[in-house]
């Protein structure tokens, strides 16, 4: 489409006289449909039409992929060299110079950037686009931005774009600002819901389906995008539709953000042939791709989180939101009237939220704080949120910080170690990891393995660590043979061919090299020689490294026999197979997470071995020494232990000689109450006595008898239990005893007058009173009710009892408190209905 016929030069002028505006020209929001151009137009219509008196234009992108690809869009159209007027920059990668006025960057590039230059001084106008995806970073950006607005810039231009943004809400948080609308010019889409189910067929199969029967079989024409949620499955469900012939004249090409630049080109160039793109969610709002009429739409993403309960990274498949629905769906209608195809159902559909709940609410922190701190803000809550951050995820990143010691306890300001380590473009975990390494003489190592840590594995298919052509039998870390794959990758110029004659990945090794370059550049060494690269580094500082950085991700094997372990904090997980640590029984590892297939597991993955002296020696005075019981469950008895723990992880267990009788005396009560052990004397005659005990506590509270608790319960017990150290000296022990100690011996006496075992009815009958958590009763065949005309009570005639009358075949017939109410009314009804049934017995 001509640049002139883009839709949102139908508002050009608008968005002029906004930003032009004496009273609301500092902001503005444009709400803009994918497509309509306001990615690429924007920035030229504000050079165009000098709206920016001085300083470049940044516009924020939520994606690498998309900064790369626009900005080489907008080179174009302008007719310059990438890098000189339009230029891009993203971690690790930039294309810019002296002469750039255009620049499409990444949002942690500008949070960055205010470390440096808090006033933004060669910054004229920031664009936020797509900002509906709601990143963390622009959230913090937003937020800062507008503060700096208030304080010194107030010629700084903050422009917030999004296709599906609600625009009332950030209108009043902006406000004052202006807003414009671009109606767009889209065909209309027809979608169809097929309620597919992933849980029983793989999602490349039910999409080769759809493509067989609702596509090829209906001779629907155009190209089609599929959305998936990773790269294993765009590769699997590529390999699935190369299987149908009909499509073999077709381009099959995945589409996602770990692709190189000229792959990635291959998705949105046109094409004579028939085109099938299988994407992530890159596709969904930030770039364009002209040609599709056909959307098929998995209705899933992986979607990053934090677990709250288990306190690590998540990377969790999700159902998307409406709106990411909508903005999928739009793109079958760019050129010409399209079809979606949702492999969900309509009533799920309609269950699924609006709008996902932005990160800002459910990411780790960390990182940001320390952003924020280091550039002045000590306090959190002192900007203004369009979502304030949940105080739970402050509190967790500032702990971490602390305990890292980047910045104080007290007022949150940061430490000149915490400078150090805010200088670092990575999370703090990794540059706490930098400053150790530069200690221990094993920095480019260490860079090198947090680069290693960055994105995709450096092997292209699952391999054992600890038996492949890399590893070294003096080996105690992961990764060590990762690095030797890197170095071969490295050597051999990063070739295609001979990494993958090793099964080691090209690109991830090209990747790394420049992370690593990168931050061996920030730490003073950007002159190193990789070659000089030495994977057979210190194992016991490679260790003391990785503690710093992750200490709460120190694990303990359960036993020799499996891969399971304990990690601190209580968390459980796998160890993955052919890990280096697979041997040991005290490791930390660099990543710990949370995937979710079947059913969801924790794995753990790129581990170190640890020795308990190294622990010693970094973490000295937060370990703990102490003496502490346990049941065994094989030996059915209380033994005691030494135990060495940092945090809550035991390190070390040696046994002990001595234990205390008050402790196992509670351990074995707890084992009685939780059902482990069974106890002869604790039965029928024990629980009816509690519940009289209860009863008159409520009833009569002349004698203060306490109610008796759980906490109670377990008193009782552990006197029981009291020098006792086995089940063997506990299961025949009678137990009726110790429950009668808990009263005094008047109040045994109350209990057995107020709340007796039997009562003697007026007539002459005695019949067992049954105690109840809801209250006392007795059963009673009618007959037996004879002559008795009002109702019983017990706690000297203060509570009524409750009466199951029970008819000749022993079934009740009512239940009642009111005796001579169930005479005078119930009673002739009754009789009426079993005396014929039952004429022998006696009825009056």
């Amino acid at each position: 489409m001509e640049k002139a016929k883009l839709p949102i030069y139908d508002v050009e002028e608008d968005i002029a006289r906004a930003l032009l505006n004496d009273k609301n020209g500092s902001r503005l929001i444009i709400e803009a449909p994918t497509g309509s151009g306001k990615s690429t137009q924007l920035p030229q219509i504000l050079i165009n039409k000098k709206l920016i008196s001085s300083g470049e234009i940044v516009i924020l992108q939520p994606r690498r992929v998309a900064a790369r690809v626009l900005a080489k869009r907008v080179a174009n159209e302008i007719g310059c060299r990438l890098g000189d007027v339009v230029g891009y920059q993203v971690r690790f990668e930039k294309e810019i110079s002296k002469n750039t006025k255009i620049r499409f960057v990444t949002e942690g590039i500008l949070l960055r950037q205010f470390l440096v230059d808090p006033n933004l001084s060669e910054v004229g106008a920031i664009v936020f686009d797509e900002f509906h995806e709601r990143h963390v970073q622009s959230d913090v950006i937003l937020a800062m931005a507008l503060e700096l607005q208030k304080k010194s810039r107030n010629d700084l231009k903050l422009i917030v774009m999004s296709a599906t943004l609600s625009t009332s809400r950030i209108a009043k948080y902006l406000s004052p600002c202006s807003t414009v609308k671009c109606s767009g010019r889209t065909f209309p889409v027809t979608v169809k819901h097929l309620n597919a189910n992933l849980k029983v067929k793989a999602i490349w199969d039910v999409i080769a389906d759809v493509i067989k029967k609702e596509i090829l079989k209906n001779c629907i024409s155009g190209d089609v995008l599929i959305f998936v949620h990773g790269a294993y499955e765009i590769r699997k469900t590529i390999e699935k539709l190369r299987t149908l012939k009909q499509l073999k004249n077709a381009l099959l090409i995945p589409l996602y953000g770990d692709l190189n630049q000229r792959q990635q080109e291959i998705a949105l160039e046109p094409n004579d042939k028939r085109k099938i793109i299988v994407s992530t969610n890159i596709a969904e709002t930030s770039l364009t791709i002209d040609g599709v009429e056909v959307v098929v739409d998995s209705g899933l993403a992986r979607m990053a989180s934090y677990d709250r309960i288990r306190g690590i990274n998540t990377l969790l498949v999700n159902k998307i939101s409406r709106a990411s629905a909508d903005q999928r769906t739009g793109r079958a209608g760019r050129t010409s009237p399209g079809r979606c195809f949702r492999m969900w159902s309509e009533e799920d559909h309609a269950t699924r939220p609006q709008e996902l709940l932005p990160e800002i609410l459910r990411l780790d922190l960390s990182e940001v704080l320390l952003t924020l701190s280091a550039s002045g803000l000590t306090n959190f809550d002192s900007l203004v949120w369009l979502d304030s951050p949940n105080k739970e995820s402050v509190e967790r990143a500032k702990k971490l910080l602390v305990s890292m010691k980047a910045i104080n306890s007290e007022e949150g300001g940061i430490t000149l170690l915490g400078k150090k380590m805010a200088s670092y473009p990575v999370h703090p975990r990794f540059s706490k990891m930098i400053i150790e390494a530069e200690e221990k003489g094993c920095l480019p190592e260490v860079v090198l393995s947090i680069a290693l840590s960055q994105g995709r594995d450096i092997f292209s298919s699952k391999i054992r660590l600890n038996n492949c052509e890399f590893s070294n039998r003096n080996d105690v870390s992961d990764f060590q043979p990762m690095m030797r794959a890197w170095l071969y990758a490295f050597r051999s110029k990063f070739d295609l061919n001979k990494c993958q004659s090793y099964e080691v990945n090209a690109k991830v090794s090209r990747e790394s090299y420049f992370i690593a370059k990168s931050l061996l550049h920030v730490a003073g060494q950007g002159g190193f020689d990789f070659n000089n690269l030495r994977p057979d580094v210190s194992g016991e500082n490679l260790a003391k490294v990785f503690l710093v950085g992750f200490y709460d991700n120190l694990f303990r094997r359960l036993s020799r026999s499996t891969m399971s372990c304990v990690l601190v904090g209580g968390r459980k997980g796998k160890l993955i197979k052919g890990s280096l640590a697979s041997d040991s029984d005290i490791s930390i590892a660099a990543e710990v997470n949370e995937i979710e297939g079947k059913e969801v597991s924790v794995v753990i993955s790129k581990a170190t071995i640890v020795k308990t002296e190294w622990i010693k020696e970094v973490f000295d005075d937060q370990l703990i020494e102490s003496e502490e019981c346990h049941f065994d469950k094989a030996r059915r008895r209380v033994v005691s232990e030494n135990t060495l723990k940092f945090m809550d992880l035991v390190l070390e267990r040696r046994p002990s000689s001595s234990i205390s009788f008050s402790l196992a005396a509670n351990i074995l009560a707890r084992e009685i109450i939780n059902g482990n052990l069974r106890i002869k004397g604790w039965g029928d005659k024990c629980e009816k006595w509690v519940l009289r005990m209860n009863f008159v506590s409520k009833n009569y509270q002349e004698y203060d008898i306490p109610e008796f608790t759980e906490e109670d319960r377990l008193l009782v017990l552990t006197d029981f239990c009291d020098g006792a150290v086995s089940y063997k000296e506990i299961k025949d022990k009678p137990v009726f005893p110790f429950l009668l100690k808990w009263l005094s011996e008047g109040q045994r006496e109350a209990v057995k007058r107020l709340a007796p075992e039997r009562i003697h009815l007026i007539n002459g009958k005695e019949v067992t009173i049954i105690y109840e958590l809801n209250g006392p009763k007795i059963s009673i065949v009618l007959q037996r009710l004879y002559d008795v005309k009002q109702t019983p009570a017990l706690c000297d005639g203060k509570v009524p009892l409750k009466i199951e009358i029970l008819g000749p075949n022993h079934r009740p017939v009512q239940t009642t408190n009111d005796l001579k109410g169930f005479w005078a009314n119930s009673y002739p009804n009754i009789k009426k209905q079993l005396k014929g049934r039952y004429p022998k017995h006696e009825w009056r």
